[in-house]
């Protein structure tokens, strides 16, 4: 073999072991990991249009089907059965084998939850057997198919119909919107798979340089390895660092962009709503309340409609003024029975809002792997030449 064959050979070799733990691997976690929180939060969202547990679907005669409850933790039996109450009813459930997620905790005298809240941290998630214990009065929130057996009714985990099991600490009224909004994580290239394949990747190069570097004519192939060895703290390098801090900052803008989109979604969800939203009033929700909409040109009109309503807007909104319409959602004669059906008013058509968050979020994503594969590539450029230069 021709030495610009073997030097090829290295090469590929190099770009191989780059690609594989610094690329596919990763990324392929990033993938699992946007997946897992986008089915949470549709789970969530699904978990809306099903009927409140209640006294007379436990007892009545068809007292199966797929339901929500919010309860309170009652007793645990045996190792992993949870009994679970609130005032009119109480179930089991089964949480073997069970993911459980943790909602991270919010200030219950916080204002700003009744608003846009971004929290950086996201819901744990866990399994049964790895939870001490639970104090008594613990608040969960499950959804999913409730079955009778010996007499009893139960929430039954299965393939079709899986439990989504969530603890949380906050209001009813705002569990909703603080699961959706916490529900993503950070950043989805950080992921469970992303530490172990960065430090292998990096010994691999350097033990790669180290072999390289003892050969005749390698210099060159052999700073390439080193080089690619560094590629973790590549980025936290001057001068390509001002990219990075660039990317991490258009990044956390689209971030916020998806959570807004979602959290308007979240009226539009009960309506079916597919298009624009001008001629829907009313739906009637799976308890049985009457869910509405209505829409006003004046601000004090809007909020005069219900009681503790809560304003819900986008970063994408320009200042109102007088002429803007208002999109108002409530239960019929201010009902607060349903912790789901939100009292909202939101500046401007919500739909065309998510969409306009969507394409924005896409945008400021874009631009910030832009930015940082510059910062990336500036900083590799400069490394080989110095480290060649000096081998030289």
């Amino acid at each position: 073999m021709t030495l610009q064959a073997v030097v090829y050979q290295h090469i590929f070799n190099i770009i191989l072991i780059t690609l594989l733990f610094y690329g596919i691997v990763p990324v392929a976690g990033a993938f699992f990991a946007r997946n897992r929180w986008r089915r949470f939060r549709t789970s969530l969202m699904q978990a809306s249009l099903r009927p409140s547990l209640s006294y007379k679907a436990v007892h009545g005669i068809d007292n199966t089907g797929l339901y929500r409850f919010f309860g309170s933790l009652q007793a645990i039996q045996d190792d992993n059965i949870l009994w679970i109450a609130n005032s009119d009813v109480s179930v089991s459930l089964d949480l073997e084998g069970l993911p459980i997620y943790i909602l991270p905790s919010v200030n219950k005298e916080d204002s700003s939850l009744k608003s846009n809240i971004y929290p950086d941290e996201s819901p744990k998630r866990t399994y049964w057997n790895s939870l001490f214990s639970l104090p008594e009065k613990t608040s969960i929130f499950v959804t999913g198919e409730l079955i009778s057996e010996g007499g009893r009714s139960k929430f039954k985990n299965s393939k079709e119909n899986p439990l989504l099991i969530i603890i949380y600490d906050c209001e009813k009224s705002d569990f909703y919107s603080h699961a959706i909004l916490s529900g993503r994580q950070r950043n989805e290239y950080w992921n469970v798979l992303t530490p172990g394949t960065l430090t292998a990747g990096s010994f691999s190069l350097f033990i790669y340089f180290y072999l390289l570097i003892q050969m005749p004519y390698m210099n060159f192939v052999a700073v390439a390895a080193l080089s690619f060895s560094l590629v973790p703290v590549m980025p936290f390098i001057p001068p390509g660092l001002l990219f990075y801090y660039i990317y991490r900052h258009l990044w956390t803008k689209a971030r916020i962009l998806r959570a807004e989109r979602d959290l308007l979604k979240l009226p539009l969800n009960f309506f079916n709503e597919q298009g624009g939203i001008s001629d829907f009033k009313s739906v009637i929700l799976p308890g049985g309340s009457r869910y509405q909409c209505f829409i006003k040109n004046n601000k004090d009109k809007a909020f005069s409609l219900f009681d503790n309503i809560v304003l819900r807007t986008s970063s994408l909104k320009r200042a109102q003024d007088s002429r803007e319409e208002y999109f108002v959602f409530g239960l019929e004669n201010n009902k607060r029975n349903d912790p789901m059906a939100e009292t909202l008013v939101i500046p401007g058509n919500p739909y065309l809002l998510t969409q306009a968050s969507t394409k924005t979020a896409q945008k400021y994503e874009l631009i910030a792997v832009i930015s940082f594969a510059l910062g990336f590539v500036m900083n590799l450029l400069i490394f080989i030449t110095t480290i060649t230069i000096f081998l030289l």
